[in-house]
């Protein structure tokens, strides 16, 4: 048993570290820029390779010798430090976040508008929306957040979104704390969850899109607590935790259908634990999980087939997204240009022809890539770097719909959209994802010294990155939009401190490594000198 999850753990390890590899490279050497006419494409530009090393270096210094402040301090002390700084930040990040989204004038359009409305029409008992070729009917993933928005609006009224941008400010705060009890069951220096602390509400994408009216903060923050739950199970084999881990399992998977990546990591990371710890159990608790979801998923379904009278299950097909992700829109590759809406529409929303004709355009373009792999190489390069290195993965673009009832725009909305604030977060938050996927990289390499010398690795460490691992596989395959990839981004935030710690032991032993050399070579030549 022990073999075969040195085994698993070894090939894991195998495609984890590439793709850290390849995303630290491309965010030190450019990135996206989102500029502020957003009716046109973002721009690939150059960045200065030596200040984001000297930045990710000197960062790494300071919570090195940060730790050995700490590390003076007496364990009672330094958990003081750890819940007033977790305190400190969590009131930081409701008040700031409030604060901005109250002042941010924005107004859903779009998917969002949709499936908002559909919440309020099938309060009203109008659930046109779910026929064949309604917007519900076709995209079957938005009665999740469908019947989240009923809720909502149920006790605040139709349309009214200000509650849910208060309840993004709440997800946030949770996101934080969950990440912080994560690190806390598995780490076991004070520091990591101080940095956490920071570096999370220091996350300028988190921020921005506290406003935005779809189920990607909430989906976030779920995904967070459920990794503490899981955590938290395998610690103290409470029941409880799979219960409120399969809870907001559940409830994320309604909001974003994509959960199911981090749910498929929760999966494989239950097979881990229970080959290394030789308990069934575990396998259990993975199930329960994974159960929950899909119970909870088909209980919707169920729900409003029976409110509406219309089918479930007539959307389209998920291959229409795949063959759409392998297209070129515009200069672009695989972004959005409504290939599946329109191919789904040609065929009479039938889904075998259409998904058969999606499979067709597959096999053409895949025969295109293997006659053409430099054409591959630049197509899926360029797709990736267009989700993973956009500082701020679209945010200010997903939110650049505003009401202002006729009123003009205040001026920190107008900068930060469209003047100078806009070019400072920008060049603040490129900084930022700099360091995030340098920490990564660091250590992912120090958890490959660690499998390699058979040191013992807590195994809750692996089920985050098997989620940024299984979202990173899905960004090649699907529509490309950083949006949809943001998640991972901040799940790797949970590794950021640790990174950063073993980049600053590192740099602490060049001189000792260095002093210790030349006392040998001192050494050698005295005694050298006495042979003669």
């Amino acid at each position: 048993m022990e073999k075969i999850y040195r085994i698993l753990l070894g090939i894991f390890l195998v495609c984890l570290i590439p793709i850290l590899l390849v995303l630290s490279y491309w965010s030190c050497r450019y990135s996206y820029y989102g500029t502020v006419d957003y009716s046109i494409r973002n721009l690939l530009i150059k960045d200065s390779t030596w200040k984001h090393f000297v930045i990710f270096l000197l960062t790494s210094v300071l919570v090195y010798e940060g730790d050995k402040w700490l590390n003076a301090q007496n364990q009672i002390k330094q958990e003081k430090i750890c819940i007033y700084t977790l305190l400190a930040t969590s009131v930081t990040a409701f008040l700031l976040g409030s604060i901005y989204v109250l002042n941010n004038p924005y107004y859903p359009v779009g998917d969002q508008i949709s499936a908002t409305a559909f919440a309020a029409y099938c309060r009203d008992g109008n659930f046109i929306m779910l026929c064949s070729g309604g917007y519900v009917g076709m995209y079957q993933q938005q009665k999740g957040l469908g019947i989240l928005y009923e809720m909502l609006f149920a006790l605040f009224g139709n349309f009214n979104y200000t509650p849910a941008k208060i309840l993004h400010v709440i997800w946030w705060v949770l996101a934080i704390l969950a990440g912080y009890g994560f690190l806390k069951l598995n780490t076991d220096r004070a520091i990591f969850r101080i940095v956490y602390c920071i570096m999370m509400l220091g996350c300028i994408p988190f921020l921005l899109y506290l406003p935005y009216i779809y189920g990607d903060v909430l989906s976030i923050s779920f995904g967070m607590v459920m990794f503490w739950a899981v955590s938290a199970y395998e610690h103290y084999e409470k029941k409880r935790y799979i219960a409120l881990a399969a809870c907001v399992a559940g409830i994320a998977v309604l909001a974003r259908k994509n959960t199911w990546i981090i749910l498929i990591g929760v999966g494989i990371y239950a097979v881990l634990v229970c080959l290394k710890k030789k308990k069934g159990q575990y396998l259990l608790a993975g199930f329960a999980i994974l159960l929950t979801a899909a119970l909870t998923v088909k209980a919707v379904d169920v729900m409003y087939e029976y409110r509406s009278g219309y089918p479930s299950d007539i959307g389209i097909p998920s291959i229409l997204w795949i063959a759409m992700g392998l297209q070129e829109t515009d200069g672009m590759a695989g972004v959005y240009n409504r290939y599946q809406q329109t191919t789904f529409a040609e065929h009479d929303f039938q889904q075998e022809p259409a998904a058969q004709e999606g499979k067709e355009y597959i096999r053409e373009r895949l025969r295109e890539f293997r006659e053409n792999p430099a054409m591959a190489r630049d197509f899926f390069k360029r797709k990736l770097e267009d989700q993973w290195i956009e500082p701020l993965f679209s945010s200010l673009k997903a939110t650049e719909t505003f009401d202002t009832d006729g009123e003009p725009l205040s001026s920190g909305i107008t900068s930060l959209y469209y003047g100078n604030i806009h070019e400072t977060v920008w060049k603040l938050a490129n900084y930022y994802q700099s360091i995030v996927y340098l920490a990564g990289l660091v250590l992912g390499i120090v958890l490959c010294g660690r499998w390699w010398q058979k040191k013992e690795i807590p195994t809750a460490l692996w089920l985050p990155l098997i989620g940024i691992v299984g979202g990173f596989l899905f960004s090649i395959i699907w529509e490309a939009q950083s949006r949809y990839v943001f998640p991972y981004y901040v799940f790797l935030i949970l590794f950021v401190p640790m990174g950063l710690y073993e980049t600053g032991r590192a740099i602490s032993r060049l001189p000792k490594h260095r002093r210790k050399t030349t006392e040998q070579n001192q050494t050698q030549e005295e005694s050298l000198r006495e042979i003669a």
